[in-house]
């Protein structure tokens, strides 16, 4: 007969290949969408970032950025290789929250049911096409999800390093893992792994994770935390309109309202008997849940904290289940949350035409958003950014050659500047200027500046700096938001006051 130790690792391989299925279902599910839109705004400016490699960023830290660099090393100007990235990160993520599962006792079923839920929320497939810190980020969450159930099973307090190694690297994605440790330090209060404040393998963890990010922070002390003044700027300006009834019905949006039964199920699991033990993941997503609720952050940012839940809630379910009924409704749950997440998947994914796309979310929605692009607006976001170069091109190169050598290009948003450093190379296109994000730091260029090309301003707000301004164009844009187009164009001459003025007093943050 085979020894215990054979069988049990037949079926530990057996689970791993199962799992592994769905990371290559979730890999087969975007491929064929993966570069049918055109490149997002985000994915421009993360291209530049990394084009200016530093230790820190205005809006962000600096791992993705070098994840764009090695990108734009490995497969050039690429979309697919720039998005491949982040959908290996999105299938690895549905990968190890199945096997989270598994180490939390889950069987087979619960398993796939995990892997099914994280294939079809609509927050984990939009990450999935699109390069983007999200997409990253939850896979620090999930490995410290998995590190934490170690702890609590073997009683290993030298993992606490391992953890505080997933941390350090994690806040060098997101600032925002800040929550994640915020939320394991009230689990560790309000439970009994308040044991470990005695550890000195914590402590130890705390200091390996604040080195690993110390690079960061030195990048911050060196120009003026500009990340805190970005954060309270947005926080006044554009999250103070989102209301505690927008953000908890965005939860179940966002996490499609199918799957809200599972991860529901999962704080119960949390707290029942069964899973007593692992009450620290329950009370770290309550607790970044009202810490966010209550600063009124972004609807996606608690999204990364769903994982444990989901895993917890699978094995309630499976369990139940198993118990309870035949397994035709087993299969019949399987069918309904795939056929839920088929359902929305064209509010995340680019399967159709963007004009085919609204009418769709328009018909499923029953008319009820007066202007569609309010869902599609992230899509739209995609389009567009070739054709403003190319016209930008036109009226650079119409310019005497004495006259280009003396000229800027001044874009309007770190999309429109990202899209010339990218796109407008080869038509023979300086990098662009501009006041968004960390485009403010790169600054204006040395010598002598006489002609600006004002990309994507006004006239009217062009008149406010330079004495002379025409306006040499305004191209119709398609299938962009409507608020991009006309998409102006113009020169501008003789500026009222000095440039470097204009940009020392227009920090964006």
């Amino acid at each position: 007969m085979p020894k215990s130790e054979d069988l049990t690792q037949k079926w530990y391989q057996r689970d791993w290949t199962f799992l592994a299925s769905f990371a290559l279902l979730k890999i087969v599910m975007h491929l064929p969408f993966l570069t049918r839109y055109g490149y997002h705004q985000d994915e421009l400016y993360f291209i530049a970032c990394g084009n200016h490699i530093g230790l820190g960023y205005v809006d962000h830290p600096p791992l993705v950025p070098w994840i764009a660099r090695l990108a734009t090393e490995l497969f050039g100007h690429s979309l697919f290789g720039l998005r491949i990235f982040a959908l290996l990160s999105g299938a690895a993520a549905v990968f190890l929250t199945g096997l989270l599962v598994r180490r939390l006792g889950g069987g087979r079923f619960a398993q796939g049911l995990a892997c099914l839920v994280m294939l079809t929320t609509p927050v984990f497939l939009r990450t999935g096409n699109l390069f983007c810190i999200l997409a990253f980020e939850l896979l620090f969450w999930i490995l410290g999800y998995h590190i934490i159930v170690r702890i609590i099973q073997e009683d290993r307090p030298w993992l606490w390093l391992w953890l505080a190694l997933v941390v350090g690297l994690g806040l060098l994605t997101k600032h925002s893992l800040l929550f994640f440790v915020f939320g394991l330090v009230v689990g560790l209060l309000f439970t009994g792994m308040r044991r470990y404040f005695k550890s000195l393998y914590l402590y130890a963890g705390g200091g390996i994770a604040f080195l690993v990010f110390l690079p960061n922070i030195f990048w911050q002390i060196k120009h003026g935390w500009p990340t805190i003044s970005f954060i309270i700027n947005l926080n006044k300006n554009l999250m103070e309109g989102i209301s505690l009834f927008q953000f908890v019905a965005g939860q179940f949006l966002y996490m499609h309202p199918l799957n809200a039964a599972i991860w529901i199920a999962g704080l119960v699991f949390f707290f029942s008997r069964k899973g007593k033990s692992y009450r620290l993941l329950a009370w770290l997503w309550i607790s970044v849940f009202v810490l966010l609720m209550i600063s009124k952050s972004k609807i996606y940012y608690l999204a990364p904290a769903y994982p444990c839940l989901i895993a917890g809630g699978s094995i309630v379910v499976g369990d139940w289940l198993s118990r309870r009924v035949k397994k035709t409704l087993r299969y019949a749950v399987i069918v309904v949350l795939a056929a839920g997440g088929i359902a929305l998947m064209p509010l995340s994914v680019p399967m159709f035409p963007i004009t085919t796309t609204e009418q769709y979310m328009d018909a499923i929605t029953f008319g009820a958003f007066e202007n569609i692009y309010e869902l599609t607006g992230d899509l739209r976001a995609m389009f567009g950014w070739r054709e403003r170069v190319s016209e930008v091109a036109k009226v650079y190169n119409s310019l005497p050659e004495g006259e280009r050598q003396r000229t800027i290009i001044l874009a309007a948003g770190y999309g429109n500047a990202g899209a010339v450093d990218y796109f407008g190379k080869p038509l023979g296109l300086p990098e662009a200027r501009s006041l968004s994000m960390s485009y403010w730091l790169w600054g204006l260029p040395d010598g002598p500046i006489e002609t600006v090309i004002g990309m994507g301003f006004s006239k009217k707000s062009m008149e406010g700096v330079f004495h002379e301004v025409e306006l040499v164009a305004e191209i119709e844009l398609e299938q962009v938001n409507p608020w991009e187009t006309p998409f102006p164009i113009s020169i501008c001459r003789r500026p009222k006051v000095s440039l470097q003025s204009v940009w020392n007093r227009n920090r964006p943050w």
